[in-house]
């Protein structure tokens, strides 16, 4: 009765299907490396591109998300759309191992798990770059030439949001560095408010 409120365990489900995404995606890269380097880039764009077609699909979403409809079913559906969106064969094997085994829920995990595998057997640094207005060509090459330090390459997703007012939040290495007008706003404000 007394002491500390219980603590609630820590739920393994969240993480179970980023494990078996991960899975999936080394087995995917293993074969598309097989192919070459051009194969293993050009799979990450085309599962990066086939994922949000399903995504706009409010319906579809819905239809894939129903118990009622068996996995074979929703199998065919997703097998009709990667056709339509004349996926690559090795798009296709994926979407009909996830359906045969009742995991098409996984693929936009096994897609992230993919992107981020491929990126890193390959030299690729991944970085995201919000700024509150477009950035120039020249400042962008000038972001990925930092950036790439000793890799190979470097992949620059560009965001803008007018919320920062200006400066940059750049994402890359699993760390974000904020120098963004904003939050030297907000540092401002806390320490007069705490004068």
């Amino acid at each position: 009765m007394g002491g500390p409120p219980a603590r609630e365990p820590r739920s393994r489900v969240s993480r179970a299907p980023q494990a078996l995404a991960r899975r999936y995606a080394r087995a995917l890269l293993e074969v598309a490396r097989t192919e070459g380097e051009n194969a293993v880039l050009a799979l990450r764009d085309e599962l990066r591109g086939f994922v949000p077609q399903l995504a706009s699909h409010p319906q579809l979403r819905l239809a894939l998300a129903n118990p009622v409809l068996g996995a074979d079913v929703k199998r065919r559906v997703l097998l009709a759309l990667a056709e339509r969106a004349q996926a690559s064969p090795l798009v296709k094997r994926l979407v009909e191992v996830l359906g045969t085994r009742g995991r098409l829920e996984l693929l936009a995990h096994v897609a992230e798990a993919y992107a981020r595998l491929a990126n890193a057997a390959l030299g690729v640094v991944a970085a995201e770059a919000v700024s509150a207005v477009p950035l120039a060509a020249q400042q962008k090459q000038a972001l990925e030439s930092a950036l790439k330090g000793g890799a190979a390459s470097v992949e620059l997703v560009e965001r803008v949001d007018p919320a920062i007012v200006g400066g940059l939040v750049v994402s890359a290495f699993g760390r974000t560095y904020d120098g963004s007008v904003r939050t030297r706003l907000n540092a401002l404000r806390r320490r007069l408010a705490a004068s």
